[in-house]
């Protein structure tokens, strides 16, 4: 897969100070306490973050939405490997990223370095000559027979995913949106869908894409992890939740978040995060669905706006299924 097609979308321009007027008022409709600022990111290497950049929101941030669900669902395309030191620094360009390339966001795991289908959280630093500097990526998979288990896996050297990514692709940290939010009202969204939601209201047709990360606190949360593919063709939600293997996992986690509040026609997932616990009595993660304690969760967001969208590998024959 030397050369994959790919498509480029300029984000609709917004700047920070109407994205937090517009996501103060909005997402009060979904939580009982919200507070949003605008604020120099915090340094992402240090605790309790412990990742591969110092921030975001410096210089240029895109949104990347590589390969997608059709590639796994019905049923698994193996060709589908990427690897993302390779493939950002070809796709994105390089004169905007003159510092090199940060990767953050939720993928399929490399199944060829795991033995079985997984969920990976990305965090990849790239030199501006396309060599890794830092890997902080990790990867999440049930492996027992009875698939109760969950292993959580630092990949050091594995910068490899498979089938799809929902990335952000930053240079170097500035201001960002911070997101507060508890006390959830809204039983029917979660924390990423009410930004979505919010952001969808105001600009309608005009996509806003954000990318970051945010902290799960003070309630469990239901996780999914993928198990190895399926060898009969999963046709539906109800399929797909069935393959899935759903967990609760204890506060605090951390998430690495991609959001975009509508699809201009480039078939999108709009909303992705994958993430793990900051518990270090608990190595587990996976792919975030909501809060299982409404009336005492706490979010804790960071988000970046995206200025571009890159759509690479999009899928010839697509579907609606398992885009949760």
């Amino acid at each position: 897969m030397d050369t994959l097609p790919w498509e480029l979308y300029n984000l609709k321009p917004v700047d920070l100070e109407t994205l937090r007027e517009v996501l103060e008022k909005s997402l009060k409709k979904h939580f009982g306490s919200v507070e949003v600022t605008v604020t120099q990111c915090p340094n992402l290497r240090e605790s309790p973050f412990h990742l591969a950049d110092e921030g975001i929101g410096g210089g240029e941030t895109s949104i990347v939405d590589l390969g997608g669900v059709p590639y796994l669902i019905p049923l698994v395309d193996r060709k589908r490997v990427y690897d993302l030191v390779s493939v950002i620094p070809k796709y994105v360009g390089k004169e905007n990223y003159p510092n090199g390339w940060y990767i953050s966001g939720a993928c399929a795991g490399a199944w060829p370095a795991e033995g079985s289908n997984c969920e990976m959280i990305a965090n990849i630093k790239v030199n501006p000559d396309g060599k890794l500097i830092e890997n902080k990526s990790k990867v999440a998979l049930t492996s027992s027979g009875d698939e109760k288990d969950v292993v959580l896996k630092n990949l050091t050297n594995e910068s490899r995913c498979a089938m799809l990514a929902n990335l952000t692709v930053s240079s170097g940290t500035g201001k960002v949106l911070e997101i507060k939010c508890s006390r959830r009202i809204d039983l029917n969204t979660n924390f990423t869908s009410s930004i979505r939601e919010s952001l969808k209201e105001e600009f309608g047709a005009d996509p806003v894409g954000l990318g970051g990360l945010f902290f799960v606190r003070k309630s469990t949360t239901k996780i999914h992890i993928m198990r190895d593919f399926s060898t009969t063709p999963l046709q539906s939600d109800d399929d797909v939740n069935n393959w899935l293997k759903f967990f609760s996992m204890d506060p605090p986690m951390l998430f690495q978040s991609v959001v975009i509040s509508s699809d201009p026609g480039l078939d999108l997932r709009l909303e992705h995060s994958h993430g793990w616990s900051l518990n270090e009595a608990k190595e587990e993660g996976g792919h975030y669905h909501y809060d299982l304690m409404p009336e005492d969760v706490e979010y804790h967001g960071y988000y970046a706006v995206a200025q571009k969208l890159y759509r690479i590998d999009r899928p010839v024959e697509t579907h609606q299924i398992g885009r949760d």
